[in-house]
C-alpha cells in the first residue's frame, strides 16, 4: 500500500512537472530567505554567547582586607555566584600598565592607586542583566567590599540585541510559513483540478478522502524536501562566500540543518492537510 502511494505521488509529479518545478523554485526562494535569517541569527547567537561567556563581575576590596577574610569571601562568592579569582594590587597595576603602554601617562599617575579585586565568572543562569544587577547589589552588602562593577548598560544592550535577533527571525519564519502554505495550497489545488476526473472516479468507487489525498500529500512533502535541500545549498554557498571576507562565519550545525529540513517538510504536511480538506470537497461528486 505504501509503495502504491509513493508510485502515485511520483507519477503525479512527472505528469505535472512544470507545476511541480514552479512550486519547488518558489519554495526554495522562501526557504532560502528564512534560512538566511536563521543562519545570521545562529552566528549572532554564537558571537553573543562568546562575548557573554566573558561577562564577569569585578568586586573591589577594601584596603584593610586580611588574607583570612579574603579567602572566606572568595569561598562565599564561589558558592553563591561562580568561579572567583583574586587579583592583587600589583597584578592589577601590571595589567593597567600593559593596557596603557605610555610611560609618560604612567609617571603622571604616580603610585599604584588600584585596589585589589575579585573577578567572579558568573554561572550561566546569572549571565543576564537582571540577575547580574541583583548579584551585584547582594555582593555590595558584604562588609569587605568597596565597590562592584559589571558593565550594567553593556550587558543590558547585549541581551536586548539577542532578543531582537530572535524576534526578527521568528517574524520572518512566520511570513515564510504563510508563503509555504500559500504555495502548497495553490499547487495542490491546480494538481487536483488537473486530475479532477480521476479523483471523482476514485470517490465514486468508495475511496476515502484520506486514500485520495495521501499521494498529493507525499508529492507536496517531496517537493518541499527538494526545495529545503536546495535552500541549504544556497546557504552553504552564501556562507562560503562570506567567510572569505568575514572570518568566523559558520554554517548551521548538522542538527540545525536537519531541523530546518524536518520543519519545512512538517509544515508542508500540515499545509497539505489543510489545503486538501478544502480542495477535495470542491471537486468531489
Amino acid at each position: 500500500m505504501h509503495v502504491f502511494f509513493l508510485r502515485e505521488a511520483w507519477r503525479s509529479f512527472k505528469q505535472h512537472r512544470g507545476l511541480g518545478m514552479t512550486a519547488i523554485f518558489s519554495l526554495t526562494a522562501a526557504l532560502s530567505l528564512s534560512g538566511l535569517f536563521v543562519l545570521l541569527t545562529h552566528n549572532a547567537d554564537t558571537a553573543l554567547r562568546w562575548i557573554g561567556d566573558r561577562r564577569e563581575m569585578v568586586v573591589y576590596l577594601k584596603d584593610d582586607m586580611t588574607d583570612t577574610r579574603r579567602q572566606a569571601l572568595m569561598e562565599s562568592l564561589t558558592r553563591l555566584y561562580g568561579t572567583t579569582t583574586y587579583v592583587s594590587k600589583d597584578q592589577a597595576w601590571k595589567e593597567f600598565k600593559e593596557q596603557i603602554g605610555d610611560p609618560v601617562l604612567l609617571e603622571a599617575v604616580g603610585a599604584n592607586p588600584l585596589p585589589a579585586s575579585l573577578r567572579v565568572q558568573l554561572r550561566p543562569e546569572l549571565m543576564n542583566a537582571s540577575s547580574m544587577e541583583d548579584a551585584a547589589r547582594q555582593v555590595a552588602q558584604f562588609t569587605e567590599v568597596e565597590d562592584v562593577r559589571y558593565g550594567a548598560e553593556w550587558v543590558r544592550r547585549l541581551d536586548e540585541l539577542g532578543a531582537s535577533l530572535r524576534r526578527g527571525t521568528l517574524a520572518v519564519a512566520v511570513l515564510v510559513a504563510l508563503a509555504i502554505v500559500f504555495v502548497i495550497y495553490n499547487t495542490l489545488r491546480l494538481t487536483v483540478l488537473a486530475r479532477r476526473h480521476q479523483v471523482e472516479i476514485m470517490s465514486r468507487l468508495g475511496a476515502t478522502d484520506r486514500f485520495i489525498a495521501t499521494p498529493f500529500i507525499l508529492e507536496a512533502m517531496f517537493e518541499t524536501a527538494i526545495a529545503a535541500l536546495l535552500a541549504l545549498g544556497v546557504l552553504v554557498t552564501f556562507q562560503q562566500a562570506v567567510v572569505a571576507q568575514v572570518v568566523g562565519v559558520v554554517f548551521l550545525p548538522p542538527l540545525g540543518a536537519l531541523a530546518f529540513l524536518a520543519s519545512a517538510v512538517a509544515l508542508a504536511w500540515l499545509a497539505s492537510m489543510i489545503a486538501l480538506s478544502r480542495v477535495l470537497r470542491a471537486v468531489g461528486p
